[in-house]
């Protein structure tokens, strides 16, 4: 995100008791209405700074934008179990009932995206439009190779924030800037003893990875009534066409079986640059408008 933009673009924190948990949040904008109102959710090991660049631009648009930390991750209440999409949509059902907020729009990357599939497909009563973020279709065999280095970093111990901020500087995936400099800062929790570890327990990770695995989330595209829009990564993480979240055809079938959606490829990005394009945002935002 541009400084120009942050400084025009105030950020607000919030914190919800729900469900026996404290959920931290950031929110863009000022809240006008229910139709403009969108709830930003994050990816597996991700955190609410996922979406520290496009909120801003969500919110000089006329929307007022809300990106949690879901449990486990950010300054979020870290329970020692509980973790699964169910436990994460049981919580937004929750957020949306304390603001008032009966049919929020929903854009989900990743895991947040498979989130966003649930609530759409088991609660469509409570979600307005939906965008899926380079997720959402079966999971590929080598997805957990394609986030390799963002599952690794979980189970280090760093010695300093800038130790661990250089190392996440050095893999290429995220094609560095400040975003993620800001992003990993967030993420940096320094333990008792002095050093540095990421923000999400690893055991968290693994419990979420068995839900979604015993899930039946193949039938859920085909119960989705709400507008959706599927964004799709074209480059892969493991080569220009290799570790794919979303291949082509995951992308295609989705978009046969969620009656009225349609798919956008955003050129030039892979699973973790997506929603910092130009072309991304625009999209998204003429399909909200």
């Amino acid at each position: 995100m541009s400084e120009r933009l942050a400084d025009r673009v105030a950020v607000k924190e919030h914190d919800f008791e729900v469900n026996g948990l404290t959920l931290h949040a950031f929110s863009w904008g000022e809240f006008s209405s229910p139709e403009r109102a969108v709830m930003l959710l994050h990816g597996l090991t991700a955190n609410s700074q996922s979406w520290a660049d496009f909120g801003p631009y969500l919110a000089e648009r006329g929307y007022y934008a809300l990106a949690l930390d879901l449990r486990g991750r950010g300054l979020s209440d870290k329970p020692k179990h509980g973790y699964g999409v169910p436990f994460h949509a049981n919580d937004i059902l929750a957020v949306a009932n304390t603001l008032g907020w009966a049919r929020p729009n929903l854009v989900g990357h990743s895991m947040g995206a498979t989130i966003t599939l649930f609530l759409a497909a088991l609660y469509p009563n409570r979600v307005g439009k939906v965008v899926l973020v380079d997720a959402g279709g079966k999971i590929p065999e080598d997805a957990v190779q394609a986030i390799g280095v963002s599952l690794s970093r979980l189970e280090k111990t760093y010695p300093s924030v800038e130790h661990y901020v250089d190392l996440m500087r050095q893999a290429p995936i995220y094609q560095w800037n400040s975003f993620w400099e800001n992003y990993f800062r967030y993420d940096a929790t320094i333990r008792p003893d002095g050093t540095v570890g990421a923000s999400v327990p690893k055991a968290a990770i693994d419990e979420e990875i068995a839900v979604m695995a015993a899930t039946r989330l193949e039938v859920m595209p085909s119960l989705v009534k709400a507008p959706t829009l599927i964004t799709r990564a074209t480059v892969g993480m493991l080569g220009p066409d290799k570790g794919l979240i979303l291949p082509p055809e995951e992308a295609e079938r989705l978009t046969s079986l969620i009656p009225g959606s349609r798919s956008i490829d955003i050129p030039d990005t892979n699973h973790y640059t997506i929603a910092l394009s130009d072309f991304f945002k625009s999209e998204v935002t003429r399909f909200l408008d």
